[in-house]
């Protein structure tokens, strides 16, 4: 994963005036602000000590998390480092509302990825299981919940659990867990104007039982058309070729991975390791999982990590630690903690609180690997 430099003095003053926000609750606004723009700029991919002072994965852990808490009813962005996760830690939120009265698409938001598009920049794509999902704009100024940010929406219902865009063909993607078309496909209606978001309509489902995770797998970062779309769902793994554009996008299924261990196999989460190009990390009923995707395997039996109920993982790629959230049937499945740490299930930091439903963790940054 590549780091973005943007030059030691734009850094540097990020890092003054970020240090100084800390200081006193007086300055926070000016925190808010100044690490915004820094976000839509991309300038915190990773630490920032690290990118002006050829620092070490040693360094201080300065980037950013987004976090889906069901209990708010908001994504939020933190900085990993603020002692505490509260109101005026929030750099930047999103909360969905609801086009007609009386229903409740937008509750339980289930996902959040950051993804970059050409004309707009940076976006937020979200879903949430009450059956929505949409892509939010990330903007430069002052915090806000940008409500009024989103630019585009559907409803593919079945309880959505996550959602991506192909970055070459500017195709949507949804993952459900429930009904007969898991998989919902909207694509542009003009193929060459795929940041027209306003010209997108659903062209396409699919059948896979238990879908929870989707992800973009580019492959190699110099033929972006022939990377792979990862679908996690009940006791398999599967990747497929996206070929077409616009209403004539379509899927072919490259390879089919089974997850194989005694009991149930639900899937949860699939993300990137941002330490180890061409790895995934995934979770399910059992545990957490790392699959090499050039290795051919057909079967992920063995997990990095035997813990049940671990609803969201990721892996920072310069500090190498592992965000994960762990649920709880006391507290509907959710985590009332975001835990961070270089050996899963040993947490140094956690951040979280008692009346907290924490669903998903993101390393803030639009790089697929």
């Amino acid at each position: 994963m590549a780091i973005l430099d943007l030059g030691a003095d734009t850094l540097g003053n990020l890092n003054k005036q970020t240090t100084q926000a800390r200081a006193g609750a007086s300055r926070r606004t000016v925190h808010r602000r100044t690490v915004l723009k820094g976000l839509a700029a991309g300038a915190v991919l990773g630490p920032a000590s690290a990118l002006t002072s050829g620092g070490t994965a040693e360094a201080a852990a300065g980037y950013h998390l987004a976090v889906v808490d069901q209990n708010s009813k908001t994504v939020r962005i933190f900085d990993r480092d603020a002692q505490r996760w509260n109101d005026d830690a929030v750099i930047w939120s999103f909360a969905g509302k609801e086009p007609w009265l009386g229903k409740k698409w937008w509750t339980d938001l289930s996902d959040v990825k950051i993804r970059k598009t050409q004309a707009r920049g940076r976006i937020a794509l979200v879903c949430a299981s009450g059956g929505a999902a949409g892509i939010v704009q990330i903007r430069r100024g002052e915090h806000t919940d940008s409500d009024n940010d989103l630019i585009w929406q559907a409803y593919p219902d079945d309880n959505p659990h996550s959602i991506e865009r192909i970055p070459h063909n500017g195709s949507i993607l949804t993952a459900s867990s429930k009904g007969g078309k898991n998989l919902q496909l909207y694509s542009s209606k003009t193929p060459d104007k795929i940041d027209d978001f306003d010209s997108y309509e659903k062209v396409n489902s699919w059948s896979f039982p238990g879908a929870h995770g989707i992800l973009w797998d580019p492959r190699t970062k110099n033929e972006v058309s022939k990377g792979v779309l990862w679908v996690l769902g009940d006791g398999k793994l599967v990747g497929y070729k996206v070929k077409g554009s616009g209403r004539n996008t379509d899927l072919d299924v490259w390879r089919e991975v089974v997850i194989d261990h005694p009991g149930a196999k639900m899937g949860h989460d699939l993300q990137p390791d941002f330490t180890k190009r061409g790895h995934l990390l995934l979770t399910d009923s059992k545990g957490v999982y790392r699959y090499d995707v050039n290795s051919n395997d057909k079967v992920i039996s063995n997990p990095i990590w035997a813990k049940g109920r671990v609803k969201s993982i990721a892996r920072h790629p310069v500090t190498k630690e592992y965000i994960w959230v762990v649920g709880s049937p006391d507290t509907g499945e959710m985590g009332t903690r975001v835990s961070i740490g270089k050996d899963l299930g040993t947490p140094t930091d956690e951040r979280g609180w008692s009346d907290a439903r924490f669903y998903k963790a993101r390393i803030f940054s639009p790089d697929y690997e």
